[in-house]
């Protein structure tokens, strides 16, 4: 898992709570004395125990802190990679073509693995996204959606029909807006899955 998303939890929880209580959480999950670097990679399993131990001590469903992080860490991440974003770009479009852009950036850094994401433009106001990972962090993606469409200042519908969580072997998500702007994105993008 790139370190960025470790730095960002960190900037999450102290927003949430405080430098304590983050402090708490590296402890409780056994990583007293781990530091994360942004720039570096670490094992997957250190953000599930993190998680997991944040859903014990909060009480919450793992899968309702992944989401609200995700909405939480979506605005920074597009103001980090806004060089590879058209400027014209919509919701939408930004999600269309994250995989070709983003992704395909951050895949340029050794060991850093994020996940291949499907997108089919099915029209002007819709798209299917296609998510497949070792992971199983959908949530994860729900809250980055979320977020993105916060910060694009658009209404978002997220329906997800199928779910590796319940189950299936991949997970597909349908995001509707309320009212599509004009769009300089293809209409229909779709990339390859990965069981990454």
């Amino acid at each position: 898992m790139h370190g960025l998303i470790f730095a960002e939890l960190k900037k999450y929880v102290e927003a949430k709570f405080d430098a304590a209580t983050y402090q708490k959480l590296l402890e409780s999950a056994g990583q007293k004395h781990q530091l994360y670097l942004a720039s570096s990679v670490y094992p997957d399993q250190n953000i599930v125990d993190l998680v997991t131990t944040a859903s014990q001590m909060t009480g919450l469903p793992a899968k309702a802190i992944l989401e609200d992080f995700g909405q939480f860490v979506a605005p920074g991440l597009v103001e980090q990679y806004k060089f590879l974003i058209h400027p014209d770009w919509q919701l939408l479009d930004f999600l269309a073509n994250t995989e070709d852009t983003i992704h395909k950036v951050v895949r340029f850094h050794k060991g850093v693995t994020p996940p291949r994401l499907g997108t089919t433009r099915v029209a002007e106001d819709k798209l299917i996204i296609t998510y497949g990972s070792q992971r199983k962090m959908c949530p994860l993606l729900k809250g980055i959606v979320k977020g993105a469409a916060k910060y694009y200042k658009e209404e978002a519908t997220i329906v997800e029909t199928r779910c590796m969580l319940q189950g299936d072997p991949e997970c597909v998500f349908t995001v509707q807006v309320a009212s599509a702007k004009a769009h300089r994105g293809p209409v229909l993008h779709k990339a390859a899955t990965s069981s990454r």
